[in-house]
Parts: structure tokens; C-alpha cells; sequence
């Protein structure tokens, strides 16, 4: 479920549509892994650093830590890019 008026989305709601569509993604982290492949986020720390790319994809409009907000738009970049490979 949306947590926002805005309607985007947790990680865990985006790994269970993403495995809606048939895609293996069996966690978050798995799905972290993910994005930092595409260069959505980087490991930074102990924690995910949005970057320039990625936030595209969050209500921010720049790099921030851990970003919680992920636009539904992100479902279907992250399903062809999983596609392609």
C-alpha cells in the first residue's frame, strides 16, 4: 500500500510487484543490490546513498541516505532492466 499522498512506494511493496511480474527478487537487500547495479543508489556506510540518477525516482530531488519514497515508475525500470540481463 501507497504511504503517501503521492502514492509511491516502500522497498518491500516494490519487491512484491516486482515478483508479481515473475522477477525473483526475494528481499530488500536483494533489491538494493539491484539498484546499485543499475546506479540507482550506492553503498555508502552502513547505509544507501540515493544518487543523481536514482532520485528520479523518489520525492527527492537529489542524492539522500536511505530514501524510504520510491515513485511506482521505479517497478517498471527496475522489471525491463531485470529483463534485459
Amino acid at each position: 500500500m501507497p504511504f503517501n499522498y503521492q502514492g509511491d512506494l516502500y522497498k518491500c511493496e516494490v519487491v512484491g510487484q516486482l515478483n508479481e511480474k515473475g522477477h525473483n527478487v526475494k528481499n530488500v537487500h536483494a533489491l538494493n543490490l539491484i539498484l546499485e547495479e543499475m546506479g540507482l543508489q550506492e553503498r555508502y556506510g552502513n547505509h544507501w546513498l540515493t544518487t543523481k540518477e536514482g532520485a528520479q525516482y523518489t520525492i527527492f530531488r537529489g542524492p539522500v541516505f536511505d530514501a524510504d519514497a520510491w515513485h511506482p515508475s521505479i517497478v517498471d525500470a527496475v522489471s525491463k532492466y531485470l529483463q534485459r540481463k
